[in-house]
């Protein structure tokens, strides 16, 4: 019989985790990730509140895109989006009626695209309404997240638009936290299960 916790596990895709004073890892400390995969060979996510020195305008001229100069971007930074593929582009967006070689479908409302082409749009009229930017991932084995989420390093929330694309990037983990209810400075380190 499953209890009600393994069950809420089942699915994370489409959610938030928000770090905890648990974490035990610097590179997450503080940090809030969309979970765009989470199926039972593993999960992967997008650290969401740690913007790079590296404008949008910037990372698309770096990939000698021809057209970089002659498109407007918006005043977006290229977010730090993990550990792993740190090479590799991430870009979480709202759909478009374009088709991308490697994109796929998170939500009914969002999509993750890693392939090149999706720059071919960015700064145009067809690009998504909404999207952001980011170089690598964050990833975990098989039951990994199940396991860090019983021992409280990760608190779980459903994914706010707002929160991913209008908030302010370092705002982020403290919007969370108040969409949760909870007043992270007053949050032990040491909080269980009961």
């Amino acid at each position: 019989m499953k209890n009600s916790h393994s069950a809420e596990l089942q699915q994370l895709q489409n959610h938030f985790l928000v770090a905890t004073p648990r974490i035990n890892d610097e590179i997450f400390q503080n940090t809030v990730i969309y979970v765009c995969q989470h199926n039972n060979e593993g999960s992967m996510g997008i650290v969401i509140n740690q913007p790079t020195s590296i404008s949008v305008a910037e990372i698309i001229a770096q990939s000698n895109f021809m057209m970089a100069k002659e498109r407007s971007y918006p005043a977006s930074w290229v977010l730090a989006g993990g550990p792993v593929n740190t090479e590799r582009g991430f870009i979480l967006h709202t759909p478009t009626k374009q088709q991308f070689m490697n994109s796929r479908k998170v939500s009914e409302r969002l999509c993750l695209t890693t392939s090149i082409d999706i720059i071919d749009i960015l700064g145009t009229e067809q690009e998504p309404e909404k999207y952001l930017v980011a170089l690598g991932c964050a990833g975990w084995s098989e039951g990994q997240l199940e396991k860090e989420i019983r021992q409280n390093v990760w608190q779980v929330l459903p994914a706010d638009e707002k929160i991913l694309f209008d908030t302010d990037y370092l705002q982020r983990w403290d919007e969370v936290y108040k969409q949760l209810g909870v007043n992270i400075h007053s949050l032990a380190s040491y909080v269980g299960n009961a």
